[in-house]
């Protein structure tokens, strides 16, 4: 071998040594993200059993975290469908409230075993820079027999799956799998169920005579009223079982509707404020004075009350929450306007834009009157197109060229809500006037003239809508065809 490649050969070697040593050097080097004196590498986990005790032997937890203070008891275990023992929990102090015990479940299987995946630094003088010093959460876990066992959980560690753990009165620093630890970093809040009152079941009889929804947005009051006349008669599912009797007198919409004529019923929060509030919290969350309240009145005189606050935002979150306080339930709750839909409704999003929602074989009498016009007057008598019979002015008609007709009036529409204190003057346009045979229900409609080619619609005396000054039009027009062979007109 000639003494270059002796050299190249000799070369390579100290290359390879020179780069062995900085390897060693950078694995023996502290991570730049782990605390001055720690031990912690992305390298072995060292697992410790710092103890494990019996689930059925826990006297109570105590959490703190943040500004909450709270404890969890045990209550009487179950047994699951496999026979298998379920240990039961709930929050002191928190009778009446709905806890989710599925989530205090967690909180005591993860306080009588903790394992922890390395040991940091033993004998540890400085305890603030894992954040132990001023811990996120503070657990003591006390057992029957009087066996106590306290921890603090700190910083998350450079290892984000790892979090920062010592017990009290102790001077190790350990770290925990942080999803072992996730439980005790939660407010006393997230341990009660979102739910205030359950959905409607299919038992529940109840009705709910008045629901009021009053803002300080409005001007006028929102209010509903059950009417047994559309919930005891078939309708096609035209009109809710509910009216609108303020800011005007109509039907409302069953389907857009429903969030409101349900009342109280599945009312769900978007989150949990607080649990047992103070005067000085309701005041601080506007609740004192209410942005908006809706009140629920049943037919056995029970009134439900929802309270809605101040307007917040979250960090993060373009959603606009308000705080919300039921009546009843000792907390303070966060609502948006989806989950409380009383917080934005309009009449107009609830209302129905039919005027006229009679079947037309159970009219009895229809009156149509107008303008320079002979008045129509239908008398009606049967139960379906096969044994409808109808007359017109006291003279036999035909029944579906009366049916017809009727479905031109059918489409009398509520373009628009009258909110603003409208008055109608003069003489009506035309007035329609509809019996039931079963003398249930008589109604009375009349059109005004208004400004901008636009009609009231006075309805039973009450100037409630608007539409096109068209139909009137059109209307008009019907009647003069009516003893003709000429079809309907039924667009404007």
């Amino acid at each position: 071998m000639n003494k270059t490649a002796k050299g190249i050969l000799i070369g390579a070697g100290v290359l390879v040594l020179l780069s062995g040593a900085l390897v060693a050097l950078k694995l023996t080097e502290p991570d730049s993200g782990t605390a001055s004196g720690s031990s912690l590498s992305s390298q072995e986990d060292h697992s410790t059993l710092l103890w494990e005790l019996d689930e059925k032997d826990i006297k109570s937890v105590a959490v703190t975290f943040g500004t909450d203070s709270y404890t969890i008891l045990p209550e009487a275990p179950t047994q699951d469908d496999d026979g298998n023992t379920v240990y039961n929990y709930t929050l002191e102090n928190t009778t009446g409230l709905n806890v989710d015990t599925v989530l205090l479940r967690t909180v005591a299987s993860r306080a009588v075993a903790v394992t922890a995946v390395n040991t940091v630094e033993e004998h540890t003088s400085d305890l603030a820079q894992y954040g132990l010093d001023k811990p996120r959460a503070t657990v003591t876990l006390t057992m029957q027999d009087g066996t106590v066992k306290a921890f603090f959980i700190g910083n998350a560690s450079p290892l984000s799956s790892q979090t920062y753990f010592a017990l009290k009165g102790e001077d190790t620093v350990y770290t925990v799998a942080s999803d072992k630890l996730s439980p005790f970093l939660k407010g006393e809040g997230e341990y009660l169920s979102k739910e205030i009152v359950p959905e409607r079941a299919e038992d529940d009889n109840t009705i709910l005579e008045e629901i009021l929804i009053q803002r300080k947005d409005l001007d006028y009051d929102i209010r509903l009223k059950y009417d047994s006349f559309y919930a005891n008669v078939e309708n096609g599912g035209t009109t809710a079982t509910h009216i609108m009797t303020q800011p005007v007198p109509c039907n409302v919409n069953p389907d857009r509707g429903s969030k409101i004529t349900v009342g109280m019923y599945g009312l769900t929060a978007s989150g949990v404020v607080k649990v047992h509030p103070t005067q000085a919290d309701l005041e601080a969350y506007g609740l004192e004075d209410p942005f908006c309240t809706m009140t629920v009145t049943t037919d056995a005189g029970v009134i439900q009350t929802l309270k809605i606050g101040k307007s917040f935002q979250l960090e993060g979150d373009d959603t606009v929450y308000y705080y919300g306080y039921y009546d009843g339930v000792d907390v303070a709750y966060s609502f948006s306007a989806e989950t409380a839909p009383c917080i934005s409704v309009q009449p107009r999003d609830i209302s129905s834009g039919l005027v006229f929602t009679t079947y037309v074989w159970d009219i009895g009498k229809l009156t149509v009157t107008a303008k320079d016009r002979e008045t129509m007057t239908f008398t009606g008598s049967g139960t379906s197109k096969d044994d409808y019979q109808v007359q017109l002015n006291g003279k036999e008609a035909d029944p579906e060229r009366f049916r017809k007709f009727y479905v031109f009036l059918l489409k009398t529409a509520a373009e628009d809500l009258c909110l603003n204190g409208e008055t109608v003057q003069g003489d009506p346009l035309a007035t329609i006037t509809l019996e039931r045979q079963d003398g249930k229900k008589t109604q009375t409609v009349s059109f005004y003239e208004a400004e901008g080619r636009k009609v009231y619609i006075e309805v039973d005396g009450v100037c409630a809508f608007m539409c096109r000054r068209s139909f009137v039009d059109t209307l008009f027009k019907n009647m003069d065809l009516y003893d003709t062979d000429q079809d309907f007109i039924l667009n404007w």
